[in-house]
């Protein structure tokens, strides 16, 4: 009885841990709070649509673009479009590892999420601060 206790325990924990880690690999929800929170209006648009990131794919990936999610926040002159990816290993995939570290450096990428077109000055401090 012990030992299916241990047991129950463990895969218990397991099983928590995996949704905790999965939860803490998408930024998009906080990503859009926080725009809003700050007044801007947040818009989901079709991946297709996107012109922005249909430049970044190749002609394979535009075959899978509805596994990405894209949204653009704004207000008044300031916009930001945001793409959120399913992982950070497709970030990379797309542009490059060399262009995700600037990415990474500049600011543009929260977990999941890139920061494709940041228009405006308190647009990166808003996406990185989420």
């Amino acid at each position: 009885m012990k030992k299916f206790l241990t047991a129950m325990a463990t895969v218990l924990a397991v099983v928590v841990m995996a949704f905790t880690l999965a939860a803490c690999s998408d930024a998009s929800g906080s990503i859009k709070k926080a725009f809003e929170k700050e007044g801007y209006t947040v818009t989901a648009i079709k991946a297709e649509d996107s012109k922005a990131l249909m430049s970044l794919l190749d002609d394979e990936q535009k075959k899978d673009a509805s596994k990405y999610e894209v949204f653009t926040c704004t207000k008044s002159l300031q916009s930001a479009t945001v793409v959120k990816f399913p992982s950070k290993n497709d970030i990379i995939d797309v542009i490059g590892q060399d262009a995700y570290d600037k990415a990474v450096d500049g600011g543009l990428i929260n977990k999941n999420c890139y920061l494709l077109v940041p228009l405006g000055v308190d647009v990166i401090n808003i996406f990185k601060n989420a």
